[in-house]
């Protein structure tokens, strides 16, 4: 029978601990103070990259996953490898039934296990097959993903070491698959703890970390990062990752692929994500889950993209009904609308484990504010900055500010204190200016209405609320 033991689910924890230090910074160190570049978890600026005409499309045919779940978890090892036939037969079905139909159908992965479908470049006549088919139960678009990290010097030296262990377990007996860019194998620091991995992006049979192909001294580092927070050991002043005595199964997700601009660039597509997690479950290939990873890491973010029910979401559901638990990071795209965008992709799915970043500063950063009137300067001292992080840069900014009484003296309704921050033609006051707001008795709510109004930076006066 299919059960997790409890070092698995206590190593559960730690990897998901491991994927919080790698959103939130790492020990302290003594840099020169800077402004940091900080978007969030998936980066500074990402690359364009170009999809083309790719699709994921999910039959209706139960996978692995579903028949293994409707047996209650038990299952042999010849009914895994007849439920995942079956399941391959179904696509086979499709596809000749589509090529009789005049519509040829060159599939670049096939899924089986995690989820049952398959990945390829469809044509307008053929997503129209496709989309009517009865035995296609969605097509959806490939998405690009990238490596969830903090780039730049994000408040150097105001934060501290991580304390993040569970006394008696350290992992060992337990693989954890990683999916992301290739792994430095040769780093000291990895202790020999990487096992032979999988290549999906390039075939590579040890998923070694590639170098960019235009330029051999960049070479892929967020698998080797992220492998040295698992399972990392003997670094400097007694560093050491959160399970250094579990294995780390590389599955190269990502890593440098062309872009829209015919340059290289570090990424991954949707199609490869699921991918990886079909190799997650079965690593040898043989069409049984019995070997499966029990964890699988996700070191990646689809901006925008936190959807329940697209295809990763799905195959990370499917990894949890054969025992693998997928952790992956929540991303921080900032707001999108009213639901997406505060997470990013597969961090939606509900079988997945989401981790958000965590703010372990001891202290904020300052920055010099400037205000004048006319020639005269009526504040020059150095504030607290309130947000993430301060200014990369020194900004110029109109100083605005919201209006004090709502429109035509009427008592303001509940829930509309955002539209001080608008004229009567809808036009924002505060777009692209720095917004002057009163603290009152909701300060925070005062900055969150400013900010949804476009503002670029925003000005508390007055005193704050112990």
């Amino acid at each position: 029978m299919r059960m997790r033991s409890v070092p698995a689910l206590a190593l559960v924890a730690l990897v998901a601990a491991a994927a919080l230090v790698a959103a939130s910074g790492g020990a302290r160190t003594k840099a020169p103070q800077s402004a940091a570049s900080w978007v969030g978890l998936a980066g500074g600026p990402r690359p364009r990259v170009a999809l083309g005409q790719r699709m994921i499309v999910v039959l209706r045919s139960p996978s692995l996953a579903d028949r293994v779940a409707r047996a209650g978890g038990l299952a042999t090892e010849k009914q895994e490898r007849r439920w995942t036939a079956a399941a391959l037969a179904a696509q086979n079905v499709l596809i000749s039934r589509l090529g009789v139909q005049g519509v040829r159908i060159r599939t670049e992965f096939r899924y089986a296990r995690v989820l049952n479908g398959f990945s390829a470049a469809l044509d307008a006549r053929a997503l129209s097959l496709l989309e009517r088919a009865p035995e296609v139960a969605g097509v959806y678009p490939v998405r690009a993903a990238f490596p969830a990290s903090v780039r730049g010097l994000f408040a150097a030296g105001s934060g501290h070491r991580p304390v993040l262990s569970l006394p008696g377990y350290d992992g060992r007996g337990v693989t954890i698959a990683l999916l992301d860019t290739g792994v430095d194998r040769a780093q000291p620091f990895l202790r020999g703890r990487i096992a032979p991995g999988i290549d999906i992006v390039g075939g590579n049979p040890e998923a070694l970390a590639a170098p960019k192909p235009d330029d051999q001294t960049q070479v892929e580092r967020h698998g080797t990062e992220m492998a040295g927070l698992l399972v990392g050991g003997g670094g400097p002043y007694g560093l050491a990752g959160v399970a250094t005595g579990a294995s780390v199964l590389p599955i190269r997700v990502a890593g440098w692929q062309e872009d829209a601009t015919g340059g290289w660039s570090v990424y991954a597509r949707s199609d490869q994500i699921v991918a990886g997690l079909e190799s997650a479950v079965d690593p040898n290939g043989d069409d049984d889950a019995h070997d499966a990873a029990r964890i699988a890491l996700v070191a990646l973010a689809e901006p925008y993209a936190a959807f329940a029910d697209d295809p990763v979401a799905l195959a990370a559901g499917g990894a949890l009904r054969l025992d693998t638990v997928v952790v992956v990071p929540a991303g921080n795209d900032g707001p999108a609308g009213p639901q997406f965008g505060f997470v990013s992709g597969p961090g939606g799915g509900a079988g997945a484990l989401t981790v958000g970043a965590a703010d372990m500063r001891t202290d904020v950063e300052s920055a010099r504010v400037v205000v004048r009137v006319g020639l005269h300067v009526v504040l020059d001292r150095v504030e607290p900055v309130v947000g993430a992080a301060g200014p990369s840069r020194p900004v110029s900014l109109a100083v605005a500010a919201p209006r004090t009484t709502p429109f035509g003296d009427q008592p303001e309704a509940q829930g509309a204190a955002l539209a001080r921050f608008f004229d009567p033609g809808g036009l924002s006051r505060v777009a692209g200016r720095a917004a002057l707001v009163d603290a009152g008795d909701a300060p925070r709510s005062a900055v969150e209405d400013a900010a949804r109004a476009g503002a670029a930076a925003v000005l508390v006066h007055g005193g704050l609320p112990s």
